[in-house]
């Protein structure tokens, strides 16, 4: 099969409803699928909890509202405050997930002792999954990306001590 019809088919099952393609050419076989986006809407609806805020409705919830996303730019800006010799950065453009599918454990967890080259997590782009080593030995102090979030080139995802 070409390598370009192959992306071709890739691009067409990414950018429609078409959840899966079989196709068969003589003793040759392909099967495209996007499983995995089922899987990351679960993960977020999982960790966008609004339900304690709207469960709140006291006239001193409206304050305590008005704090908490002037706390958020600080949380974000922490990691950029955090030294650049300690934080591994992301490689390319995709999709997070700390674990090889929804069932397996995390590749790593905070506190875990790691050495350089030993898979940290995946990236999944374009349908393509890519392994993302330790580019350092080290501790690892904070995982900065949820799993499932998407990821740009250069963010920063892991901090080391």
């Amino acid at each position: 099969m070409d390598i370009h019809k192959i992306a071709k088919l890739i691009d067409l099952v990414s950018n429609s409803d078409v959840a899966e393609i079989n196709l068969k050419q003589g003793e040759e076989e392909l099967r495209i699928s996007r499983q995995s986006t089922v899987v990351a809407p679960a993960v977020q609806t999982v960790v966008a909890a609004p339900a304690p805020v709207a469960a709140a409705p006291a006239v001193a919830a409206a304050p305590a509202a008005a704090p908490a996303p002037a706390a958020a730019p600080a949380a974000v800006a922490a990691p950029a405050a955090v030294d650049d010799s300690k934080v591994m950065r992301s490689t390319m453009v995709g999709t997070f997930y700390r674990a090889a599918s929804p069932t397996s454990e995390p590749f790593v967890e905070v506190g875990d002792t790691v050495k350089e080259g030993q898979t940290l997590c995946i990236v999944e782009a374009m349908k393509m999954i890519n392994q993302i080593p330790a580019d350092r030995s080290g501790v690892i102090k904070k995982i900065l990306v949820d799993n499932g979030s998407t990821v740009e080139f250069d963010q920063p995802i892991f901090e080391f001590e």
